[in-house]
């Protein structure tokens, strides 16, 4: 005990040193949850050798230095598949990480001290029960008496019953408690801050469109946005064109700006590449939709992506859809996102009859709701796409199998009997938006997809329909024989909020690539403000 004392305090002042840059309460804390898990860990091991020997010993080593070792290889808990993502927290290194950032993230601490402090003291009871149990037993030539036969039984007992009611408890704990992540060190940054000026009216936001200022975005679409609790919001683009003078990739399936009062700045990773990385096989992943989880400290940020092939690279229309994928961003208040998983779902598949989930999300209560779009191959031009639902608890949104679909009348497990919501003819273009407000539901895209003219709501009062369009609230053509493509309206509800209205942003490009190339101001989003219809 007195050598476990020592090593606890070693492992103390080595934490404070190792958190020197922190303010001394930091350093404390850190010093602290060292020194506690040195003691359980300690602890453990002697009370298993105490009992085992020499398998004791080994068990324990094999439950406290192998057990954490898939969390520690991870670097986060989100990138580890169960049973290692829920059970990697029970572990003592699994407690000691945890109990580190829930207290700087002010809640949850509870499990990580029950962990470690019921390890420590599960420990120590161990070993003050077998001193108890052999002392003033001597054998008639005055040696000391082994632990044996219903001593050793009673101890096994002890440590049993012990491990049975801690084990229950973790339990009991884990199946009603929230994964909390730990966000991990900073693998991307920030560009310099691009000042945008005021932000008052649509005419402000056309403005910021036409800024030149900052290499690593100048030209995209798609444009989807979140808003986050700590003020600022975050914009996802598709395909993505830099500056030729930009030292990373000029051309990156996705990118990520982070927006806040007066500053415009660009989230890069390390690599320089699209902030949710190609595939090793080059497949890609273009955004659809994003939402926000507020948590303690932090936001959980989903994006709902596409994964994308190209057929042909000098033909605008070059590509496949494989499925669907979800892209998950941890973002510390008033930090930098960091990307912590993507997972894609289901099997690579072009067949646009399966929904492409995802192309658009809302979360209302207790639910996130995963809107698919689905379409007949080959169908007429002009076609647009039929419109499904699926929900999931948001914490569980990258676990498929605990997805469920609207049928129609009720929710089920089994994706294909997902209901239509709006059917293909007269329908949704692939991605599109779909948001709540004063208790009612809005569909908002450009009927019948490229081809069509009309800015459409459906509108329903529930989030799995029935949705009805109502009369256009504005035009949108494309001009494919002119070259000129207006695609992928896509609705802003939090943004200039007014009522009866909202602002949508449509996304432009040029059948010419090299157009694009020259003059990246062609490649950029358009705002307008649409009034929302009265029924």
């Amino acid at each position: 005990l007195t050598a476990l004392a020592a090593l606890a305090v070693g492992a103390g002042i080595w934490g404070w040193f190792l958190a020197a840059p922190e303010p001394a309460g930091e350093r404390m804390l850190v010093a602290s949850v060292l020194a506690a898990t040195v003691v359980a860990a300690g602890a453990l091991t002697f009370a298993c050798e105490v009992i085992g020997g020499l398998p004791g010993l080994l068990f324990a080593a094999a439950v406290i230095v192998a057990g954490p070792a898939p969390l520690v290889l991870a670097g986060d808990r989100l990138l580890l598949t169960e049973p290692w993502a829920t059970g990697s927290r029970w572990t003592i290194a699994g407690a000691g990480e945890s109990l580190l950032w829930a207290v700087d993230a002010r809640t949850g601490i509870a499990q990580p001290v029950v962990t470690i402090m019921g390890s420590a003291l599960l420990g120590l009871v161990v070993l003050v029960a077998t001193r108890w149990l052999v002392r003033g037993l001597v054998a008639p030539d005055g040696e000391p008496v082994s632990v044996s036969g219903w001593r050793r039984t009673l101890g096994l007992v002890l440590v049993s019953a012990t491990c049975v009611t801690v084990l229950a408890t973790a339990l009991t704990s884990a199946l009603h408690a929230e994964t909390v992540p730990r966000p991990l060190a900073s693998l991307a940054s920030t560009t310099q801050c691009v000042p945008s000026g005021p932000v008052e009216d649509v005419d402000d936001l056309n403005r910021i469109t036409r800024l030149r200022a900052e290499p690593a975005l100048q030209g995209g679409d798609v444009g989807v946005s979140a808003h986050l609790s700590d003020g600022r919001s975050i914009w996802m683009f598709g395909d993505t064109l830099r500056d030729e003078k930009f030292s990373g990739a000029g051309f990156v399936r996705n990118s990520m700006l982070l927006v806040e009062p007066d500053c415009l700045q660009v989230v890069l990773p390390e690599s320089g590449g699209a902030i949710i990385p190609d595939r090793d096989d080059g497949v890609g992943y273009w955004p659809m939709s994003v939402t926000t989880l507020d948590k303690p400290g932090y936001a959980l940020v989903v994006v709902a992506a596409q994964r994308v092939r190209t057929t042909d690279s000098e033909d605008a229309f070059g590509f496949e859809a494989l499925g669907p994928a979800i892209a998950q961003f941890v973002v510390p208040d008033g930090g930098v996102p960091q990307l912590i998983a993507v997972t894609d779902i289901g099997a690579d598949d072009a067949d646009t009859r399966r929904p492409m989930w995802g192309a658009a999300a809302a979360v209302s209560g207790e639910w996130l709701y995963l809107y698919g779009t689905a379409r007949e191959p080959d169908p007429p031009l002009g076609t647009g796409f039929a419109l499904h639902v699926a929900r999931v608890a948001p914490d569980h949104v990258a676990d498929p199998d605990r997805w469920t679909y609207w049928d129609g009348t009720a929710w089920t497990k089994r994706a294909g009997s997902s209901s239509e919501l709006i059917p293909a003819a007269d329908g949704v273009s692939q991605t599109l938006s779909v948001f709540e407000r004063d208790g009612r539901w809005y569909a908002f895209s450009k009927s019948d997809e490229f081809l069509g003219d009309d800015l459409v709501f459906w509108t329903s009062s529930s989030p799995t329909g029935p949705f009805r369009a109502q009369p256009p609230v504005g035009t949108l053509p494309s001009g494919v024989a002119r070259g000129e493509l207006r695609y992928m309206p896509l609705a802003h509800p939090d943004i200039l909020e007014e009522p009866g209205s909202v602002v949508v942003s449509y996304s432009r490009n040029s059948t010419d690539l090299g157009a694009a190339l020259r003059n990246p101001l062609l490649y950029r989003p358009t705002f307008i403000r649409v009034l929302l219809p009265r029924h």
